[in-house]
């Protein structure tokens, strides 16, 4: 399915911002700020304020998920059925993505105490990787 087709299926008109938006969004393996997606943007002419709707609207819909980073910043990334996690260094914030979730049978217990149904978790784990320690 292409871009256009997803876009308009999520109630959205296809415009050349959302588009190239998606599109880089697309072949992103780790969640972004609006600051950097603007940044890796800056040919396409996209201002920040349109790149902000323009990710909200996504959300709203169900297309990107909208995550806090270690820094508090606001990180976007793509919807899927994989569910990610990552490790995240303090000091040179690389991110190494987890396999698997170790969150399912956390996340059973607490809709089981709270009666909560969970819909959705994001994780990142805070620490030195390897090469740092040194």
């Amino acid at each position: 399915m292409d871009d256009k087709t997803i876009l308009r299926e999520h109630g959205l008109k296809a415009t050349p911002s959302r588009l190239a938006i998606f599109s880089f969004l697309c072949n992103q393996h780790v969640p972004l700020s609006a600051e950097t997606i603007a940044a890796k943007l800056a040919k396409k002419n996209i201002d920040l304020s349109t790149l902000y709707r323009t990710l909200n609207s996504f959300s709203e819909v169900g297309l990107v998920k909208k995550e806090v980073g270690a820094g508090k910043e606001n990180l976007y990334s793509l919807v899927s059925e994989e569910e990610c996690h990552y490790l995240v260094c303090l000091k040179c914030h690389n991110r190494f993505k987890l396999e698997g979730c170790p969150y399912h049978e956390v996340n059973e217990t607490i809709e089981k105490q709270t009666g909560y149904r969970i819909l959705d978790h994001n994780t990142e784990i805070y620490g030195i990787c390897p090469d740092c320690q040194d």
